[in-house]
């Protein structure tokens, strides 16, 4: 474990051990019915099969809710939260299911980032509201357990259709997020050793506040291709960046570095912020995806006649381009443009279609052929950033997500749970 890492818990565990000594002191200047108060707050206040949720587990979370400002009955939220994570480890455990120190360590960071803030300045505020370190880690790992329980559980079993996944990717909408102008040092990860070395090495490097310095340890120590750029690199959106690093930026500043991170496959990674740029989420404009094929003949009973079979053959606009093969490029339109692109008449139309529907109301400008106009597809105009494979991640997890929400609504149904007081 790295310096910074190590840091962090030494100094967590400092505001913890001086908590604790505060206590103790407090506790033997107690009478003995203050003592017993003072005790009771480690007798269990509910059972839960064979597991019992504390008082002072009931007042911690109390106290983190009030920190995140939870709307409601603060007390009944905590004992619902304890009582389904108490379920949740218990089919954890069952599964073996086990999370490390770094991950525990990462999902800390992740969480205080939200903030915009360090695992420190996280964990220095939460002191001064009144909960534990302890308490906080307990709560990020009963996360992170239940989150790796459900997708060893449920993603097999998960299926997203093609369909589904233009449906989605057409109703996207764009979201306000950051970009960032970066440099990075990516460190060799391949073995454990060279993992640990990297680390320790990654810690050093990310209390670098001098961007030509930066510069000058990626020249040195990347194995990325940007180490003959000095380690630099183009704007990039957050989305596209993988999703540890994106915990890992968020708070970060212009002028600073990250904390390190390590990304399987590639390596430990500390980025230097030399800029960043808030993207407010524009006016969503629609794109229409259609396809235009001219018959020849205008309005007439043969020309209707074509378009009466051409129809009879085709389910999508792929299914033009076989019709279509061998004759003049002008005759098979096929286009993706923003709404108000699209020639008048035509838009008219193709607002009266859904996707794979067909018109044959209009002719062309001379009147000398039909038009069968199909509509292939219409979509919110997304950034480049929103991808298919995105999308597909984003429906996956939402269906595990149900599945595992009825899963605890099941364990809760099963379970004895017994409220003592």
């Amino acid at each position: 474990m790295g310096g910074m890492t190590r840091s962090i818990f030494q100094n967590a565990a400092t505001r913890a051990t001086r908590a604790a000594l505060a206590a103790t002191l407090a506790l033997g200047a107690l009478t003995g019915a203050d003592s017993a108060l003072a005790q009771g707050l480690f007798t269990p206040v509910a059972k839960v099969n064979d597991d019992a949720v504390t008082a002072y587990e009931r007042s911690q979370r109390m106290a983190f809710l009030r920190i995140l400002q939870a709307p409601g009955d603060v007390g009944q939220l905590a004992m619902e939260q304890l009582i389904n994570e108490k379920l949740q480890n218990t089919e954890a455990d069952r599964l073996g299911i086990e999370v490390t120190e770094q991950e525990v360590l990462d999902g800390m960071e992740e969480f205080a980032a939200r903030g915009e803030l360090d695992i420190d300045q996280m964990l220095t505020f939460l002191a001064q509201s009144g909960v534990a370190a302890e308490s906080f880690r307990d709560f990020v790992r009963a996360g992170i357990r239940w989150r790796k329980f459900t997708q060893e559980k449920f993603l097999p079993t998960v299926n997203i259709t093609e369909a589904e996944i233009d449906l989605a990717y057409a109703e996207a909408e764009p979201t306000p997020g950051v970009k960032f102008l970066l440099s990075e040092i990516v460190l060799p990860a391949s073995s454990p050793e060279s993992l640990k070395a990297s680390r320790q090495r990654a810690e050093r490097l990310s209390e670098i506040t001098d961007e030509d310095e930066f510069s000058r340890s990626a020249t040195r120590f990347s194995v990325e291709q940007t180490r003959l750029n000095g380690g630099r690199r183009d704007w990039v959106d957050i989305q596209q960046l993988p999703a540890k690093a994106q915990g890992a930026l968020r708070g970060v500043q212009k002028g600073s570095t990250s904390r390190p991170i390590h990304i399987e496959d590639i390596g430990v990674i500390v980025y230097f912020v030399r800029d960043r740029e808030t993207v407010n989420s524009p006016r969503v404009g629609k794109l229409l995806d259609y396809a235009a094929f001219m018959i020849p003949g205008g309005r007439t009973e043969a020309a209707l006649a074509e378009a009466g079979r051409i129809r009879g053959e085709v389910d999508t606009c792929d299914d033009l381009y076989p019709i279509a093969r061998g004759l003049p490029p002008e005759q098979l339109v096929r286009e993706e443009v923003p709404a108000g692109a699209v020639p008048a008449a035509y838009r008219g139309e193709l607002d009266r279609l859904d996707p794979g529907e067909v018109s044959t109301a209009l002719t062309s400008s001379s009147g000398n052929a039909l038009v069968f106009l199909m509509l292939c597809n219409r979509r919110n105009d997304v950034p480049d950033s929103v991808s298919r494979a995105q999308v597909a991640s984003a429906l996956k997890n939402r269906r595990v997500g149900t599945l595992a929400n009825d899963y605890l609504l099941e364990l809760r149904a099963q379970a004895n749970v017994e409220m003592m007081r």
